[in-house]
C-alpha cells in the first residue's frame, strides 16, 4: 500500500455560506463542486485547497442524518488518504490486521473508496481517483 497524500479532511459545518466565505474569500481555497443526498438536498461541498487535496464539508442537518448515512455527523468526520491502488491497500490492510470497516465502494464522486479506523475509532477513508472524479475535473 502506498499512501500519496492527504485526499481530504471532512467537517460539519453550521453555517455553509459562512463556511464557504471563510475557507475561499478569507483563505483563497476554490469552491469545486457540491453532492446531492439520496433526496436532491444539498450534502456535501468540495472545496480544493491545493489540486487534488480538499476540504469536504458537509451541511449541518438534524438528526435524519444519522439514519440516512449512517454516521453522526458532530465536528471531525474523518480524515481520507489517496492510494493509488484501492484493492491493494484492501489487500495491504488485511495481511496486517487492520480494521476494515466497509467493502470497496464506488462512489458519487466516481471515486473507489475503502474505510477503515484506528484503535479509537477514528474513521479513515483511502480513496483512489479515477479519470472521471470530480476531485480531478477542472
Amino acid at each position: 500500500m502506498t499512501i500519496k497524500r492527504i485526499a481530504h479532511a471532512s467537517f460539519k459545518v453550521a453555517d455553509m455560506d459562512k463556511a464557504v466565505a471563510y475557507y475561499c474569500d478569507g483563505l483563497g481555497f476554490k469552491d469545486k463542486f457540491e453532492l446531492k443526498d439520496e433526496n436532491g438536498n444539498p450534502w456535501i461541498k468540495y472545496l480544493e485547497i491545493t489540486p487534488g487535496q480538499f476540504l469536504e464539508l458537509f451541511y449541518d442537518t438534524d438528526q435524519q442524518e444519522k439514519a440516512t448515512h449512517g454516521y453522526d455527523l458532530d465536528g471531525f468526520l474523518h480524515i481520507s488518504l489517496e492510494v493509488d491502488d484501492i484493492q491493494q491497500t484492501k489487500r495491504d490492510l488485511e495481511a496486517k490486521g487492520l480494521a476494515i470497516d466497509s467493502e470497496i465502494k464506488y462512489g458519487p464522486d466516481y471515486s473507489y473508496q475503502l474505510w477503515s479506523s484506528d484503535p479509537d475509532g477514528n474513521q479513515i477513508e483511502f480513496m483512489q481517483y479515477t479519470d472521471k472524479s470530480l476531485q480531478l475535473k477542472k
